[in-house]
């Protein structure tokens, strides 16, 4: 059956306004406001610390006013503690050590109808036991339609300590760090992405598909781009630009057409299924940052993904360019050096420099962070060291406009496009 692409509906001209929608259509979710991180600190992959569960069939606490759930996709609240009847004090902590220090938390509060009174509060207090609030929380009362929590009901009482104050009403209300984008979510846009097979290529180690989703090549051989995203559970920011921008390449423009005769693609949008699920901050269920097990290869997860890479050896299928999605603080790419030479030669310099010629500062600013290779074991490093192509981490700031999020990712994958449709590597 013939698939159609997503759309997003109801987006504003003003692409710098605060509050903006942005929609999948079939009611997968409704998102309103700002996202996640990966900012990079040492970890090794020998510590395997067990790691914290927070799923409950039971309500986190009571209160006299409400109870605190964290029995849904993505909560993270590891305890809680009453301290007056409209007052209570969530600890956040992370599902291991070392980690980086950007808490994920979420949660939701079900309203005691007849205690609740017009003007009722709940006061809740973040209390962090590593690492500190990074996140703007946002609110939902459906897990489709999110908003910003106001500003003014926010205290920042330290890094460590934020107490926020929620209105009650007989409605339940989501509260997390950032929209929820569930693996449903990502399953349901997989399925109807035109143009495309969808087929596992591994399982997670709590046994969920990890999955690919591939053009239709026909009879021609054709050289590949490579895409992830999702190796770090927050960074719902990263996802929210994988899709537009593969909605991009897989559209039925003239340019979209001309690409994929000349391209395969082959995109992995959600690499760590079990750290969605759970609500982690950063690691897969083992506890490890799946983002420094490329080369190694020692999670299932990644396992996956060196399997399918295997196509790619000599002899074998061509592979042009790698990009992985994330978040971070704000919009960057991670390149290699213009004295690292690839092929395409040029390509991150060029693409980037043609995609910011259309988006200037005023509509989505960025910057080029020209990374060498560290000889981290990271997805980037790996695939640059392993096939010497541009190898790229695309990341998205925390709080970028969402609508500037989709319109840019359209315009990088459009200038993609472009550069590769033009490139001769017989020129080369």
């Amino acid at each position: 059956m013939q698939r159609k692409v997503l759309v997003r509906e109801g987006r504003g001209k003003n692409v710098r306004k605060l509050a903006t929608t942005w929609c999948i259509r079939g009611g997968i979710f409704c998102l309103l406001a700002i996202v996640s991180s990966c900012q990079a600190v040492p970890l090794k992959n020998t510590n395997l610390n067990e790691v914290a569960k927070v799923e409950s069939s039971a309500a986190l606490c009571e209160t006299e006013l409400a109870a605190i759930w964290t029995n849904f996709p993505a909560a993270r609240a590891n305890h809680c503690e009453i301290t007056a009847p409209n007052k209570l004090v969530l600890t956040i902590s992370p599902e291991n050590q070392p980690i980086n220090k950007s808490a994920w938390y979420g949660f939701k509060i079900v309203p005691k109808r007849a205690s609740i009174k017009h003007g009722s509060i709940l006061y809740v207090n973040l209390k962090y036991a590593y690492g500190h609030h990074r996140y703007s929380p946002k609110i939902s009362y459906d897990g489709k339609n999110w908003v910003l929590l106001d500003p003014a009901k926010i205290e920042i009482l330290s890094k460590t300590n934020v107490r926020l104050s929620i209105p009650l009403d007989d409605r339940p209300v989501m509260i997390a760090a950032q929209e929820i984008f569930s693996n449903s979510a990502h399953n349901q846009w997989a399925e109807n992405l035109a143009s495309t097979t969808k087929s596992n290529i591994g399982k997670s180690v709590e046994g969920r598909p990890i999955y690919k989703l591939e053009t239709r090549s026909g009879s021609a051989k054709k050289p590949y781009v490579f895409i992830v995203g999702r190796q770090h559970p927050p960074e719902t920011t990263g996802a929210l630009a994988l899709m537009p921008f593969v909605e991009t390449l897989l559209g039925d423009t003239v340019l979209a057409h001309r690409f994929r005769d000349k391209y395969g693609v082959i995109i992995v949008p959600n690499i760590n299924p079990d750290g969605v699920w759970h609500g982690h901050w950063r690691h897969n269920i083992n506890g490890i940052d799946l983002n420094r097990d490329w080369g190694p290869f020692t999670q299932p997860e990644t396992k996956a993904i060196e399997n399918e890479l295997k196509r790619f050896k000599e002899g074998g299928d061509k592979i042009v360019l790698f990009l992985d999605f994330h978040s971070t603080y704000r919009n960057l790419f991670y390149t290699q050096t213009d004295g690292e030479p690839t092929r395409p030669a040029n390509f991150s310099r060029d693409w980037l420099g043609a995609a910011n010629a259309r988006l200037g500062d005023n509509i989505y600013a960025f910057t080029r962070e020209q990374s060498p290779n560290s000889g981290k074991p990271t997805s980037k490093n790996y695939m640059y060291s392993r096939y010497k192509i541009p190898a790229i981490t695309y990341e998205v700031g925390d709080k970028t406009d969402r609508d500037a999020i989709a319109l840019a990712a359209e315009i990088f994958a459009s200038e993609m496009m472009k550069k590769l449709i033009e490139w001769n590597p017989s020129h080369e």
